[in-house]
């Protein structure tokens, strides 16, 4: 935020407390931070020489400081004046600003040094600036950091803006029993010679460390952290022969549950070096686990912190956990380079970050892992009910890449920025051409590295690299809400031998169409794509054709929209049953032929709701073509487990997204396809389910990666949905026996969860032993707590409030949050409920004095109250009406501000 602003977007009417006009140049330059930090038992004091370089003149300088207590302000003559005097300060505490009175007019150009010394109180649940986090028995309290957005001003006054890259060195002091003091940068090996904090002279209870860090770097990157630690230590090097140290610091006796993903780390670092060509700066990096955080990872220049639920692979790591444990290690340490030496300019232009650093990750996961399988999942992240960007954008409110503005910068860290956003990087990617792109994302490092960048500015390289102009696309999908709905017809011509692909976007009033990518083939009836036909079609007019000659015969398929090529929904036109049949059995891309089997499926599903006294094989024109096709691929042995398993999962989410609001019909229709499945072929199920298992024992031999047997597990899970769906005492067994016979805790959450929705007299029993059995340990306790809140028995409101009055429950851990309470925002068949809506209001309100952002994720229930039916959509509105009652703005500005937004 420019210096001296307050925020001004909530002024004049506007609904946005931070506006981008609020973020502007400085009036200054930082050149350098001279940090001593002293953790003591009443607080954190904080000691800061600010090396300061005025660009325009100056008689004051306004400081970001939030909640500090200010000891003393003092000018300086150096960084080593010790003295100092004393200036006239003001401390605006309700506008979060320390205005510093400066003895004399400062011109343009000079360079003076201002000292602070402040105090801060560390919260146990405001995870901003530094904060409590769980601490080893015996060992004194564990302190963590989190400065993005604005964590720094909790710690000591600066000028916490993107913009303000400046070198530090950090000094820290603190009891003689941590094992580990951290901050940014390399050890200065003079005065720490070992690499290790020293006594303190004269104090040996105390002890101190000090960190260079030569790279300007943005305070919200920072990093301080004390607290006790082992360490798993080892090195990779460079192509060029420089080495780097890896420590990855775990809770005591949690060596071994590192060494998985330290393994992960060396290949990440040596990967994004082979295929980015970014080549680390210090000499350490350390992956540093945290209990308490709302993000999953948090990169902070030479230092990632990542929760401990997905830094470290235990007996209680689920299949997803595994695979994000890919994703984050990789996406953090890109982030050295796209987010710490090349920086975003202001909040607004965040997307850069992430987006390009989800693309690298993707990339990653897709050389690790089948392709397929992870584009697939990547879909599932665009099309997810709650959190999803479809979701979202559907609901109206929000959508914009780059916002109109926000309240809390929170706020920001969503599936737009994170799913949107990358799928937008990858269509700029099949736009211009892999190497295209490559060149100009390096132009891009290149220019801005120690630097800070826009959206503008990122677009020009492209624009400079390619000869192409991007203002329509950059026009459209950064600014806009809303995303293209694309239909398209087709027409063979056999005497032109040419096939016609007539495009058209919806039109929306006041809007221009999209720019965007449709990578397509023609597919003969063998299942081969047809020579020469295999292209990217840029389509940014509201209609437009393509028409493909000299063709030998006609096409058996249309394959369009492969791989989900543009973000947004398409629908080839005019298709019966029989065309889509030939799409799931012949189109060679994985992608289109489940998008396929989901049309399919969809067909039989808007049936039911709009007759739900039909019976699935009675359905006129697809119920029993559904059934037959769906016989065939249970028992299809080239497909690969995970392919099969999305072919036959049945989603309660419609692909006809006018009935997405429609939840308590999804579940029940659901459940009569699962059902019609189990009667028609419950044989077929259970030897799948076998020969699944044994599938698994074979994977998991000598040499197995971390990521055997992910892909049949998830087959087996669907196939496990539909065994149970009968709830018989025999179904009741069947998950009971796999329960006890699971040798993952992927198959024990899914057993677990499939018996908490069933009538099974043992159920209570069982969960109760699993609690005793799961409750001391992180992960083994939050899926004990996810299988609770996604219980559908009428008894899951009280299992969830007896779960928050454990003495083993904390409030103010968000992990244990995300599992108790997240879960049950999607459990459609409960949430709709009188006492679920309840619940939902309840539960914001009690969180958002505490954490507002997983209040603010679990409000996202209500994104849709305007498109629900008018009985449900009134009682939804009031229990808005009651969270804008009492949620001041007062109290959370952001959760008062998105419920009033979901009021319209």
């Amino acid at each position: 935020m420019r210096n001296g602003s307050e925020g001004t977007g909530g002024k004049g009417g506007n609904e946005f407390k931070y506006v981008r006009r609020d973020f502007g140049p400085l009036p200054i330059k930082l050149n350098h931070l001279t940090i001593f930090l002293n953790f003591q038992k009443h607080g954190v004091e904080a000691v800061n020489t600010l090396d300061i370089t005025a660009i325009e003149g100056l008689e004051e300088i306004r400081l970001d400081a939030k909640e500090l207590d200010i000891l003393s302000v003092k000018l300086c003559t150096s960084v080593n004046d010790v003295e100092g005097s004393a200036l006239s300060y003001d401390y605006k505490k309700e506008a979060d600003k320390l205005i510093v009175y400066l003895p004399e007019r400062v011109e343009p150009g000079e360079r003076f040094y201002i000292r602070t010394d402040t105090r801060s109180v560390p919260s146990d649940n405001i995870l901003e600036g530094i904060y409590t986090d769980a601490t080893p028995e015996g060992a004194p309290q564990q302190y963590m950091s989190q400065c993005q957005q604005w964590g720094f001003q909790r710690i000591m006054p600066v000028f916490d803006d993107c913009t303000a890259k400046c070198t530090m060195r950090t000094t820290i002091e603190a009891d003689a029993s941590y094992t580990h003091l951290i901050s940014n940068g390399n050890i200065d090996r003079v005065l720490n010679p070992d690499g290790r904090p020293v006594p303190k002279a004269g104090d040996p209870s105390r002890q101190v460390i000090t960190f260079d860090n030569p790279i300007p770097m943005s305070t919200y990157i920072f990093l301080v952290c004390v607290g006790t630690w082992e360490v798993l230590e080892d090195e990779v090097t460079y192509p060029s022969g420089r080495k780097v140290r890896l420590e990855y610091l775990v809770p005591s006796g949690s060596i071994n549950d590192a060494r998985i993903p330290m393994d992960i780390l060396k290949e990440s670092v040596l990967w994004i070096e082979r295929t980015q060509g970014y080549e680390y700066t210090f000499d350490t990096y350390r992956t540093i686990c945290m209990t308490k955080s709302n993000f999953g990872g948090m990169e902070n220049l030479g230092n990632t912190t990542i929760v401990t639920d997905a830094a470290m692979i235990t007996e209680h790591t689920l299949d997803a956990m595994i695979l994000y444990a890919h994703a984050v290690i990789v996406h953090e340490f890109e982030h050295n380079q796209c987010g710490s030496e090349t920086t975003m300019e202001t909040p607004f232009d965040v997307w850069l970050n992430e987006a390009y650093t989800v693309d690298v990750e993707r990339q990653f996961m897709e050389e690790h892992f089948d392709p397929s399988f992870m584009r697939l999942r990547e879909i599932d992240s665009v099309r997810a009910p709650l959190v999803g960007p479809l979701a979202i954008e559907d609901a109206g409110h929000y959508g914009r890449i780059v916002r109109e503005g926000f309240n809390e910068p929170d706020e920001l860290i969503d599936g737009v920025t994170y799913v949107k956003a990358a799928e937008v990087i990858r269509m700029l990617r099949l736009i211009i051409g892999q190497e295209s792109f490559k060149a100009a994302k390096t132009l891009y490092f290149e220019r801005y590295h120690l630097g800070n960048a826009n959206n503008d500015q990122f677009f020009d390289c492209f624009k400079e690299v390619s000869g192409r102009s991007f203002e329509q696309f950059k026009r459209e999908w950064l600014y806009r809400v809303g995303y293209p709905k694309v239909t398209a017809t087709t027409e063979y011509d056999p005497g032109a031998r040419t096939c016609k692909i007539s495009f058209k976007q919806e039109k929306v009033e006041g809007a221009r169409p999209f720019q965007l990518p449709i990578e397509l083939a023609l597919v003969d009836s063998s299942g081969c794509d047809m020579e020469a036909t295999a292209q990217v079609f840029i389509l940014d007019k509201p209609e437009d054709e393509l028409i493909i000659e000299n063709l030998a015969e006609a096409p058996a398929v249309v394959s369009i929209n492969r791989d989900a090529s543009f973000y947004g929904t398409f629908t080839l036109t005019g298709l019966d049953t029989d065309a889509l049949i030939s799409q799931i059995r012949l189109d060679p891309n994985t992608c289109n032929r489940v998008d396929a089997m989901r049309k399919l499926t969809d067909r039989v599903r808007v049936a039911l709701l709009e007759n739900p006294r039909l019976k699935v094989i009675d359905i006129e024109g697809v119920g029993g073509e559904w059934l037959k096709l769906y016989g065939e691929i249970l028992g299809e042995s080239k497909l690969s487990p995970a392919l099969k398993s999305y072919f036959l999962r049945i989603e309660e989410s419609p692909v006809d997204r006018r009935y997405s609001t429609w939840y308590q019909e999804l579940v029940v229709a659901r459940e009569s396809m699962a059902r019609a499945v189990n009667s028609s072929y419950r044989a077929e199920l259970l030897a799948e389910f076998e020969a699944s298992k044994l599938a698994s024992v074979r994977a998991a031999g000598p040499g197995a990666g971390p990521g055997a047997g992910i892909e049949e597990r998830l087959y087996r899970n669907v196939l496990l949905e539909l065994i149970a769906i009968d709830d018989t005492d025999e179904s009741h067994a069947f998950v009971i026996e796999n329960f006890n016979s699971a040798t993952t805790a992927t198959e024990q959450v899914a057993a677990l969860g499939v018996l908490n929705r069933s009538s099974s007299k043992m159920r209570r029993g069982i969960l109760d032993t699993v609690y005793s059995d799961w409750h001391g340990h992180l992960s083994g306790y939050a899926n004990y707590l996810r299988v609770v809140s996604g219980g559908t028995c009428d008894d899951v409101f009280d299992m969830i409030e007896e779960e928050k009055r454990r003495e083993s429950f904390d409030i103010n851990q968000p992990t244990w949050n995300r599992a108790l309470f997240m879960p049950m925002a999607m459990n459609n068949r409960k949430v709709w409920t009188d006492r679920g809506i309840e619940w939902v209001a309840d539960t914001v309100i009690e969180l958002a004095p505490i954490n507002g952002t997983i209040a603010g994720r679990l409000l996202s229930t209500f994104q849709h109250v305007r498109g629900l039916k008018p009985a449900l959509g009134k009682k939804v509105v009031a229990a808005l009406e009651r969270i804008v009652k009492e949620v001041s703005v007062e109290a959370s500005l952001s959760i008062n501000g998105q419920a009033k937004a979901y009021l319209g």
